[in-house]
């Protein structure tokens, strides 16, 4: 697959596309680095990932995490692709939680995840 892209968007101004998991945003928010990470790359999260990142906690103080409007969020999973990848992961013998499943299913060619 060939991605061009936009008129008058040269490649050097494209952002590197990131699809994160809860925990990895979790733990880029304890150690201060969502901003920066956010600003040199263009994130996707499915909406699972954007209800289990909730909050962090940063010097015993729970602090709540509210992304929605720096990522984008991919709302939509194909049916078909959820339940072949739970399936792939099973025969793998791999637990997988929710949020891991939508990004694995959402991605262009998730078969190559195993």
């Amino acid at each position: 697959m060939t991605i061009c892209p936009p008129p008058g968007m040269s490649k050097k101004t494209m952002k590197k596309l990131l699809l994160l998991d809860a925990d990895v945003i979790i733990d880029l928010h304890t150690l201060g680095l969502f901003d920066r990470i956010s600003k040199g790359f263009e994130i996707h999260i499915t909406k699972t990932v954007l209800d289990e990142a909730r909050y962090f906690k940063s010097g015993g103080t729970k602090t709540g995490i509210r992304i929605g409007n720096r990522v984008t969020v991919i709302e939509d999973v194909a049916v078909a692709h959820l339940q072949a990848v739970r399936e792939e992961a099973k025969e793998a013998r791999l637990g997988i939680d929710p949020g891991e499943l939508e990004a694995i299913a959402c991605w262009p060619d998730w078969s190559a995840a195993f």
